[in-house]
């Protein structure tokens, strides 16, 4: 399988770079996956949703503000969907035109979505932080604020679930339960 490197940003002057398997790419969508190692575990409800190498498959689309990661725990289980507030994904492809990078800058703010389709925001003490110490200016936070909304009415009118369907179905992926447990 393909890796590619993701070069992640964090305002403002983070840069962390991370390898991860190309499942899938088109003119709209990167598909990849990786085991992850997030700053702090997510609980929700008594239950660890999401912790050090649970298994992600991203959802990156072109021209969104936002991405969706499909994550799965220790036993493989669905725990939840992940997604990250963030500039437009920009893609680097090397001379024989396959995607060799891509570059994602994170805007701090992150939704957590439960299996029954409750969610909890995540991360706003970074967001008012970040804001503070001016690494996001007026304009960016308007926007942040305004796609973490418009993402919480996909979730709420399952044009989340619908959204992320197409891309399976055109990608023909493979079960991603079958496919974490191979994940290394």
């Amino acid at each position: 399988m393909e890796t590619v490197t993701l070069t992640y940003k964090r305002p403002p002057d983070r840069v962390n770079h991370f390898q991860q398997q190309l499942l899938y790419i088109d003119d709209d969508v990167i598909v990849t996956s990786q085991r992850v190692k997030p700053s702090s575990p997510i609980v929700q409800n008594g239950e660890t949703v999401l912790a050090d190498n649970f298994a992600a498959v991203w959802f990156v689309f072109t021209g969104l503000w936002y991405d969706i990661g499909k994550v799965y725990n220790l036993d493989n289980e669905w725990t939840g969907y992940y997604c990250d507030i963030m500039k437009p994904v920009k893609r680097r492809m090397n001379t024989a035109g396959e995607l060799d990078c891509f570059e994602i800058t994170d805007l701090f703010l992150d939704l957590w979505i439960n299996p029954d389709g409750t969610y909890e925001i995540q991360d706003e003490d970074e967001f008012e932080e970040a804001i503070q110490i001016g690494a996001i200016d007026t304009e960016l936070e308007r926007k942040a604020r305004d796609v973490l909304d418009t993402l919480i009415a996909k979730v709420e009118d399952g044009h989340l679930d619908s959204l992320l369907q197409d891309v399976f179905d055109r990608a023909q992926l493979p079960d991603l339960q079958d496919y974490v447990e191979k994940l290394a």
